[in-house]
């Protein structure tokens, strides 16, 4: 058992501003995971992200070659992001930058909605200032009241993400590594 002077968290948390959406997950979405998410503009994050996670490892080994396939991949995605073929139609709720509390395990972020402890969420954020954007399930651990409400938003959501994969949690490690950093 850990006493209240020892730290609880596996990861490190930052404060940090990113863009943001969500929805909460129905009883028929129980299926639903950050691997499931199979629209074509989900697999191309989901494949951007791991490009970026790879990027990073050769950047200690092979810099030249680094910038050489950075290069390209912003190539790339600028070619695709031409194609408004490639583009979603814009969901319900619009992203809007805003500030959380994120690690690679969780996030906390402020809400005009009460969510339940257990409900299940789809998180659709983009990290600042890589551009790397995430779909993730989270389960809501708590929901309080703002004593101070930011704007329309007077509850805080807590959330631990839900089957997040192996790449996906590398990318917001080294987000996290690189904010503190800065």
């Amino acid at each position: 058992m850990l006493s209240n002077n020892q730290e609880r968290r596996r990861y490190f948390r930052i404060t940090d501003q990113v863009s943001i959406t969500y929805c909460v997950l129905g009883g028929g979405d129980t299926a639903v995971t950050g691997m499931n998410l199979s629209t074509p503009t989900t697999l191309f994050i989901q494949l951007e992200n791991q490009i970026n996670a790879s990027l990073e490892t050769l950047k200690m080994v092979q810099p030249q070659v680094h910038e050489l396939f950075a290069l390209f991949n912003r190539k790339i995605n600028l070619a695709f992001s031409l194609d408004e073929t490639l583009t979603e139609p814009v969901a319900e709720q619009q992203k809007r930058s805003q500030q959380v509390n994120i690690s690679a395990c969780g996030i906390a972020f402020p809400t005009n909605e009460q969510l339940q402890v257990n409900d299940r969420i789809l998180l659709d954020m983009t990290l600042f200032p890589s551009n790397i954007g995430l779909k993730l399930v989270a389960v809501v651990i708590a929901c309080d009241v703002l004593h101070e409400p930011v704007g329309e938003d007077g509850f805080i959501v807590r959330a631990d993400f839900e089957g997040i994969s192996s790449s996906e949690q590398e990318v917001l490690v080294q987000h996290v590594i690189k904010r503190q950093t800065q």
